[in-house]
């Protein structure tokens, strides 16, 4: 499938399976409007990826800083000043939805709750800032206690009370939160396909950590590699961001390489370091399977089943793929290659001149299969072949090799269902392929 085709399909599901509806959008608009109507716009930031068109569907809470002032020391404790904004929420609040809300007073911030009876619909954590400094967009940078990186709800509740066991103080950090939304609006303006690409990706790592809670890639880390990606190229389409945002992601995670904006010292993804070894195996599972999904996105053209395609472990250390090389397969269908295998040994036909696609692909083992091109109408610069044999079998194999097989005459020792694949390389793109299926019987 031609690349143009692909994308259209991915901007497709994004639109109608991953973006918030229109009835989202109104709905956290009318609670942080409700918010600024008791505050004072010039008072309340809204945080995190709602505000920089990044976030998906669906949507289950907010995160509001509240400016107390200019920042001045780390001894400030704002607890006093949260009690009293709770008592105004609790007399002045005008609660623009049908739901009840609960009010928690936590010691460095405030948790809103919206309930339909006693299940929480939305949330918001309203989180006490200070002012300090300026971004190179002329914009405030704030203090704000380290609460903000842990994930609302069940994650920040475990940090208070580790805090309280432990006696110990809650730090600041300093964040440029309008800095990474004044970067993200710019991006979004000169490509729309920018915003997409960060939601086909969070839904990927969102359906990852449904299946195995040990997948540990954070949905912000992973939005400014791809951030780091448009700034380098920003005229770039879906599928090409895609393909190179994940076959770059093993080597991005080897270690923090992305500098938080408002401190250079640090880096947003140091949480890359206290990652274990299983971990990222599991990660690089999951790169490899949404990786497959895609190469196989022709006989399979569903970007749900590709977006949900979970994990995959390598079966050999020589199994290996044309995305390894950074080669997408992108198939040209007015283009023809085709390939067969001849069989060595099979009644009736000379050496070698027995086709195997005319046997169904079936054939004794103890033999031998010499396979070659029949037709190439593509003008490829090379073509790669593959070898792949059962998963079962003691040798699985799967290694890519350049102009021929990786013996020139392979042999039927192993029982199963194995194939070959061919594939039409020009311009470091696949352009057309063609498999042999090849069935090993006795």
């Amino acid at each position: 499938m031609k690349k143009d085709k692909i994308s259209s399909l991915i901007r497709t599901y994004v639109r109608e399976k991953l973006s918030p509806t229109m009835s989202d959008i109104q709905f956290v608009s009318k609670i942080y409007q409700s918010f600024n109507d008791l505050l004072g716009v010039n008072n309340c930031i809204q945080i995190g990826s709602y505000p920089r068109y990044t976030a998906i569907r669906p949507l289950h809470d907010l995160d509001i800083l509240y400016i107390l002032g200019d920042w001045q020391s780390s001894n400030i404790e704002p607890f006093s000043d949260l009690n009293n904004l709770a008592d105004k929420f609790e007399k002045e609040y005008k609660n623009p939805t049908k739901y009840n809300i609960e009010i928690t007073v936590q010691t460095h911030s405030i948790s809103f709750r919206y309930l339909d009876d006693k299940i929480e619909v939305f949330a918001v954590d309203l989180v006490p800032a200070l002012k300090k400094d300026q971004n190179e967009f002329k914009k405030d940078m704030f203090y704000v206690p380290e609460i903000i990186k842990q994930n609302r709800g069940q994650k920040r509740q475990e940090y208070y009370r580790t805090k309280q066991l432990n006696n110990s103080k809650i730090i600041w950090i300093k964040t440029d939160p309008l800095g990474y939304i004044e970067v993200a609006t710019s991006l979004n303006q000169i490509n729309e396909d920018f915003r997409k690409s960060v939601k086909f990706v969070k839904g990927w790592k969102h359906n990852c950590k449904e299946k195995n809670d040990d997948f540990k890639l954070k949905s912000f880390h992973l939005e400014q590699l791809i951030t780091r990606d448009y700034l380098i190229n920003p005229y770039q389409d879906i599928f090409e961001s895609i393909f190179t945002f994940f076959t770059s992601l093993k080597k991005n995670i080897e270690q923090p390489n992305i500098p938080d904006r408002a401190n250079a010292n640090k880096c947003i993804d140091e949480y890359l370091s206290e990652l274990s070894e299983n971990q990222y195996k599991i990660i690089n599972e999951a790169i490899d399977a949404i990786l497959i999904a895609l190469e196989n996105i022709d006989l399979n053209p569903c970007i749900r089943s590709i977006i949900d395609s979970g994990f995959y472990k390598r079966k050999s250390e020589t199994e290996t793929y044309l995305f390894d090389q950074k080669i997408p397969i992108l198939i040209d269908s007015s283009l023809k290659l085709d390939i067969d295998g001849f069989v060595e040994k099979f009644d009736g036909f000379r050496k070698f001149k027995a086709n195997l696609k005319l046997a169904n692909g079936i054939v004794d083992n103890k033999n031998s299969i010499e396979f070659k091109v029949i037709q190439n109408t593509t003008n490829a610069e090379i073509l790669k072949w593959k070898v792949k044999n059962d998963n079962n079998s003691p040798e699985p194999r799967g290694e890519i090799t350049d102009h021929n097989t990786y013996q020139k005459v392979e042999t039927t020792a192993y029982l199963g269902s194995h194939y070959v694949d061919c594939f039409a390389v020009k311009n470091n793109i696949c352009i057309a392929r063609d498999r042999v299926n090849v069935i090993v019987k006795n």
